[in-house]
């Protein structure tokens, strides 16, 4: 039997197992990855960071995020500014800024006080699509922030809160392959809300990318080019800034727990 290191943290209610695999020796197989993840017989959580070191010489650190499900995932919003947070307390890397290499690039993360903001890179937006829950359908705003997004605009909070995202939408796998995480909005720049549907996963209390994808798209419905908008999760509220160059999303990190777990 092995034992893990592991710490648990989360970004507004989305939750993460944190591994520390400082000399790079601890592969972990989808099936590993989804025990540690699993919140019955498990550590519990919507993904797992394994925090190992970086072959880019831009960043010290490489986070190998995985979704909860054992699959690798590109970026995650939330789950750079938790591992940011975990390396800081850790005294693993020093503020106010800290670059992390991920599989969507290098992003940069700094301390804004008790909150990350992380540089995200632009939002590039794709076609329109759509996506149907329980035999209902809306049409959304293909949007990738390295991962990929579908972003649905609802017609209130009652059609909100009455979605059942107990399975995956439905979705044109032609325009996405490999799955999407899809976001069901209501309300309007500069203040919206939001529910998601992440690949992999199911639903979380919050996706720092899809409140990116989200932030992006309110504003540019509201004609703006640049500006701030909030985003309201079940778990908190996420700010999305967008300036003529990139987009930064700001909220919490907290690391809750840590231990050792048998596997």
């Amino acid at each position: 039997m092995t034992t893990i290191d592991f710490a648990k943290g989360h970004g507004t209610g989305n939750d993460f197992v944190i591994v520390p695999d400082l000399q790079d020796a601890l592969p972990l197989k989808d099936a590993q990855v989804a025990l540690l993840c699993d919140r019955r017989f498990g550590i519990g959580g919507d993904g797992l960071l394994r925090v190992a070191p970086s072959e880019d010489p831009a960043a010290e650190w490489f986070m190998d995020y995985r979704n909860a499900d054992g699959s690798i995932a590109e970026m995650c919003g939330n789950g750079v500014r938790v591992f940011v947070r975990y390396l800081l307390e850790k005294g693993l890397a020093e503020g106010p800024e800290v670059p992390v290499a991920t599989r969507a690039g290098i992003k940069t993360v700094r301390v804004e006080g008790d909150e990350l903001r992380v540089d995200m890179g632009a939002a590039e937006f794709g076609p329109t699509s759509q996506a149907s829950v329980e035999g209902f359908t809306w049409p959304g705003q293909v949007v990738s922030m390295g991962n990929p997004h579908l972003v649905c605009h609802l017609g209130d909070e009652s059609e909100l809160e009455a979605l059942e995202l107990f399975h995956q939408p439905r979705y044109d796998a032609g325009v996405f392959p490999h799955g999407v995480n899809v976001e069901f909005v209501v309300g309007a720049a500069p203040h919206v809300r939001m529910r998601v549907h992440e690949r992999g996963v199911g639903e979380t209390a919050s996706c720092g990318t899809g409140a990116c994808a989200v932030g992006a798209v309110a504003l540019k419905h509201a004609g703006l080019d640049t500006g701030e908008c909030k985003v309201d999760v079940p778990g908190g509220t996420l700010t999305i800034t967008v300036t003529d160059e990139t987009l930064y999303l700001t909220g919490p990190a907290v690391i809750v727990a840590e231990g050792v777990f048998r596997i």
